[in-house]
């Protein structure tokens, strides 16, 4: 049995995403998981080495820092749309041409965070029920 070590709780997704890198470099990733703390994305490795060059998330000493808009399921008038200002907090090989990158929220745009814990409450509340 796994225990969630996370103060705030994940939930699986699967969905689009676009990192926005420092340098305005735009590439499509697919979210995997959110919380109200932070995000994980898959890429392959080539958008991984633009994203955090060789892996490395760290740059000039300090975390590398991008910008995610991200469309969370939902109806239309409950549809959750993020844009965040995120730092990099892993980088993960998952397998040769894959990889898994850790964000985490630094400042979410308007009542994005409003948006994303009702998401986050609603996906618990429904996973809940189905057990």
């Amino acid at each position: 049995m796994v225990t969630e070590r996370r103060l705030y709780q994940r939930v699986p997704v699967q969905v689009s995403a676009i990192v926005t890198t420092e340098d305005g470099v735009r590439i499509n990733v697919v979210a995997v998981d959110v919380s109200s703390d932070g995000l994980g994305v898959e890429c392959n490795t080539k958008q991984r080495n633009i994203i955090t060059p060789g892996g490395s998330f760290v740059r000039d000493g300090k975390p590398v820092a991008v910008f995610v808009d991200l469309n969370l399921p939902g109806t239309d008038e409950s549809a959750a749309k993020i844009a965040a200002r995120c730092h990099v907090v892993f980088s993960r090989r998952l397998s040769s041409d894959q990889c898994k990158i850790g964000l985490r929220y630094v400042d979410i745009e308007n009542d994005g965070h409003e948006r994303l814990v009702h998401f986050i409450d609603k996906m618990i509340r429904d996973m809940h029920q189905i057990n």
